[in-house]
């Protein structure tokens, strides 16, 4: 990937984040998910984006643990104590975010973290510092889905954890970035077991996971090409799976 559009979506990727974050910030008590996510649409302009590589997923409470966020009704209201999990893909036309995070709504500060939040962001780290260019798409999965294993804890989606980022380039400059999202659905593009390609350019990664009762999840992007490996949208790993 040429350096002037990693630039872009590094960007993009630090521009999501700070979106992210008012979203958080904007949530109280009362508030259902899809008002939440309807506030996400309406933030994403302040930031610099126009479109979505995909629409904001928000899930609070047991919703939280769900296999398929797009049959949720949204109308789930928020109550002090709840998981809040949220996930956004928003755009512009040269490059696109993937950002996601999961805090306990109402918490005081200080407050002890529940373990399946602790281990959702030890995992997303774990993983974002095994990436390099010697390890296989699918062995990152392995690697996260033991780390939950490893804790008595399993994967929400056992298909996949992430996907790759692809830029407007060729085919994919039309409709983009909608055509970037869509040919991810291709296995050789998700990070799932059986991918056997090497690691090199950009990756989402996201491990939800569950204790049965809720989920959490961090989501990163990590470039590798050849020895470069960044994390987008971060100053060091330090930073991975906060907001």
């Amino acid at each position: 990937m040429e350096e002037a559009v990693l630039a872009t979506f590094d960007d993009a990727q630090r521009r999501g984040f700070a979106l992210l974050r008012d979203v958080m910030n904007s949530l109280s008590a009362g508030t259902t998910e899809a008002q939440a996510a309807d506030a996400a649409r309406d933030l994403a302009g302040r930031h610099g984006f126009d479109r979505w590589y995909h629409p904001p997923e928000i899930l609070f409470g047991e919703n939280t643990r769900s296999n398929d966020v797009w049959k949720n009704p949204g109308g789930r209201k928020l109550q002090r104590g709840d998981m809040v999990s949220i996930t956004l893909g928003p755009s512009s036309a040269d490059a696109y975010a993937d950002v996601g995070s999961t805090r306990v709504f109402g918490a005081p500060d200080g407050a002890e973290e529940p373990k399946v939040l602790q281990v959702a962001r030890e995992c997303v780290r774990a993983t974002s510092g095994y990436a390099s260019q010697w390890k296989t798409v699918g062995e990152l999965y392995i690697y996260a889905r033991a780390w939950a294993v490893n804790h008595r804890l399993t994967l929400v989606n056992d298909r996949s954890i992430g996907h790759a980022l692809l830029p407007p380039e060729g085919n994919l400059a039309v409709g983009f970035p909608l055509s970037a999202h869509t040919i991810t659905w291709l296995r050789r593009y998700q990070v799932r077991r059986l991918n056997p390609n090497r690691v090199t350019g950009l990756w989402a990664i996201r491990p939800n996971i569950t204790d049965g009762k809720v989920a959490a999840q961090f989501e990163e992007v990590v470039y590798v090409n050849g020895p470069d490996k960044r994390i987008l949208g971060r100053d060091d790993i330090s930073q991975v799976g906060t907001y």
